[in-house]
C-alpha cells in the first residue's frame, strides 16, 4: 500500500506554526537593497531640490556661509543621487558596488549633516543664522533627510558586507 505524499513540507516556515523563519534568500536581500538604493537616490535628489529652492527662491544665497552650504548641499546631493541611479555595475560588480556604496555614504553624510544642522539652527544660531518655525521647506527637508539616511543606510548594510567578502 502506497502512502500519500506529505504536504507538510509545502507549508512555509513561520506561517503560524511557531517555527523560526530562515534569513531571506540572497535574491530577496538583493531586491531589498536595490529598492532601498533607488528610494534613497530619489530622497537625496529631493534634499538637493529643497536646498536649491531655498538657495534661489528664499534668498539663502545672501546669507554668508549658510548660502554657500545650501549651494554645496544641492550640488553634492545631485552628484550622489545621479551616481546612485547610474548603471555603474556595468563597470563590474565589485567596482560598481564600491562606487554605489561610496555615493550612498556621501549622500548619508549630506542628509545627516543637513538634518543635524537644521535641528541645531532651530535652537541656537548656526554660522550666525537661526531658523524659526517649521514652514513647508523645513518639514520637507527633515522628511527627505531622514528618508535618504534610512534608505541608503539599509542599502549600505546590505551591499557593503558582500563587497568586503569579495575582497
Amino acid at each position: 500500500m502506497a502512502s500519500a505524499p506529505s504536504h507538510a513540507a509545502r507549508i512555509p516556515a513561520g506561517s503560524g506554526d511557531g517555527a523560526i523563519r530562515p534569513l531571506p534568500a540572497r535574491r530577496d536581500r538583493n531586491a531589498a537593497g536595490e529598492i532601498a538604493r533607488y528610494l534613497g537616490a530619489v530622497s537625496i535628489l529631493l534634499v538637493g531640490a529643497v536646498h536649491a529652492q531655498q538657495y534661489y527662491d528664499a534668498y539663502c544665497a545672501v546669507v554668508p556661509t549658510i548660502g554657500t552650504l545650501f549651494l554645496l548641499s544641492f550640488i553634492g546631493a545631485g552628484i550622489a543621487g545621479v551616481a546612485l541611479l547610474a548603471p555603474v555595475r556595468r563597470l563590474g560588480r565589485n567596482l560598481g558596488d564600491l562606487i554605489l556604496v561610496l555615493a550612498a555614504l556621501g549622500a548619508i553624510g549630506i542628509a545627516a549633516g543637513s538634518l543635524v544642522s537644521l535641528l541645531i539652527s532651530e535652537y541656537t544660531p548656526l554660522f550666525g543664522f537661526m531658523e524659526s518655525g517649521y514652514r513647508l521647506a523645513i518639514v520637507l527637508a527633515i522628511v527627505f533627510d531622514a528618508l535618504a539616511t534610512v534608505f541608503l543606510g539599509v542599502f549600505v548594510l546590505i551591499v557593503a558586507p558582500r563587497l568586503v567578502r569579495s575582497r
